[in-house]
């Protein structure tokens, strides 16, 4: 009643004209933007198809593209997880692979040594002590292999059952000195144990800090030459006390440090493995010391020269 015929005319062209015009706008926003929306959901398919590293290309700064961001982080996680969950299986497989013969090695000769005795082979006394005495040996590195797999299942579940105790680092030094200076004797091998300055006490678990040293002084003896020297050495630095342990022998590769502390890498190309050693286990030695040494709070490396032999270190916390 208020509007004429021709300004009502007027507004319904206007609002026709800017309905038009909206619309094209927004048709003009929306098509690249349903593109960039439909790059992620892409990506998303192909992640879901197991292509973990896929990633999208999405311009822009607006909530789409940082979408978009997110989504190539997540990706590269998802990649490198699933690299870390291959090289895990891998190791499981070396591991079980070489287990599995290192418990059929000794299985087999004490069945072989017990069948022997059964059927009469041996006919004397001293043949069947002799006998009875390598199926002991056999059975002693059986058992210590299996101690040595339940430690790293301890170790893997995060559950070392650690009893931290105020503990003389000089008297377990001693005391793997001297139970490993039989072998050394027969190897030829000089053991030393050098402890400088006051270190004692330390905040460890006695029994196994002394597993930790028996399995780093056992590893220097079994790739250390006649002649050579295996080396105990420890030194205070502040509120920590420093354990090295060196040797003279073949060293290892520079490309097989990175590796010394997996459980069943035995590093046959930089550390040969001696005549001597009839029973090398799993190699989960070093693993073993390494985290038991972590369980403690401390940390552990290794440096070595081709040639030139190896030097393993670890810390540990002063009570």
């Amino acid at each position: 009643m208020f509007i004429s015929g021709h300004d009502l005319s007027l507004l319904l062209t206007m609002l026709t004209f800017a309905a038009a015009l909206s619309v094209g706008f927004a048709l003009l926003y929306a098509m690249p933007l349903s593109s960039r929306i439909q790059r992620v959901r892409a990506g998303t398919e192909r992640i879901a198809g197991g292509q973990l590293g896929s990633e999208v290309s999405v311009d822009g700064h607006d909530e789409v593209a940082r979408l978009a961001d997110d989504f190539n982080r997540m990706a590269r996680a998802l990649e490198v997880a699933a690299e870390r969950e291959r090289e895990m299986e891998k190791a499981r497989r070396d591991l079980v692979a070489a287990v599995s013969h290192d418990l059929r090695t000794p299985l087999a000769s004490t069945r072989a040594l017990i069948e022997a005795l059964a059927d009469g082979v041996a006919t004397d006394p001293q043949t069947e002590s002799r006998y009875l005495s390598t199926a002991s040996r056999e059975l002693e590195h059986l058992s210590r292999l299996v101690d040595d797999l339940f430690e790293l299942a301890r170790i893997d579940a995060g559950l070392p059952e650690l009893t931290l105790e105020k503990a003389s680092l000089h008297d377990l030094v001693s005391d793997t000195i001297s139970s490993f200076q039989l072998q050394a004797e027969q190897q030829g091998v000089r053991l030393e144990g050098q402890i400088v300055g006051d270190v004692d006490p330390v905040l460890a678990d006695p029994p196994r800090l002394q597993r930790v040293l028996h399995n780093l002084v056992s590893n220097a003896l079994r790739h250390t030459p006649a002649d050579g020297t295996v080396t105990l050495r420890v030194t205070r630095e502040g509120d920590q006390a420093h354990v090295e342990v060196s040797d003279t022998g073949e060293g290892i590769a520079a490309e097989d440090l990175p590796r010394v502390f997996e459980r069943s890498f035995r590093g046959e190309q930089s550390r040969t493995r001696p005549e001597k050693d009839s029973a090398p286990g799993a190699g989960l030695g070093l693993a073993i010391a390494r985290g038991l040494v972590e369980a403690h709070g401390g940390t552990m490396d290794v440096q070595s020269d081709l040639g030139h032999g190896a030097r393993f270190r670890f810390t540990l916390k002063r009570a």
